[in-house]
């Protein structure tokens, strides 16, 4: 990650971190138009170039809820040894809430890791020798 990318990040991440100072945060809900989700660090994060249309009807998809990582301190995962981890996960939906008739319908999620874990994962991953 080059300099422009970590200044970045860590204005993305002090902006968060005003934003869900308490552990109780976790979901964030949206129904206002044109919404933007709450990202931790700009790597990672979508532009709305990168969110897919509607796979029934080919409208739009739109920013909806957000889980948010204060959620990992309920699932009690600081003591795993390799833990669940996230930054953020973001939630799209049809913004015409198309075919009604249909009870549970694919959506568009994303999941941010921070870098770290990303960083991690890659460490893990890369085989012996490269």
């Amino acid at each position: 990650m080059d300099q422009f990318e970590a200044d970045d990040d860590k204005t993305c991440w002090a902006s968060f971190i005003d934003r869900v100072e308490g552990t109780h945060q976790v979901l964030r809900y949206c129904g206002e138009e044109n919404a933007e989700p709450l990202w931790a660090e700009s790597t990672g994060s979508l532009t709305s170039a990168d969110i897919p249309s509607c796979i029934y009807c080919n409208a739009p998809l739109a920013y909806e809820f957000q889980v948010m990582p204060q959620l990992l301190h309920y699932f009690n995962v600081e003591s795993d040894q390799d833990p669940l981890d996230w930054t953020t996960i973001i939630v799209y939906t049809c913004r015409d809430s198309c075919d009604k008739s249909i009870s549970y319908k694919e959506e568009f999620v994303w999941v941010q890791l921070s870098t770290d874990t990303i960083s991690t994962y890659r460490a893990i991953s890369t085989p012996a020798g490269l």
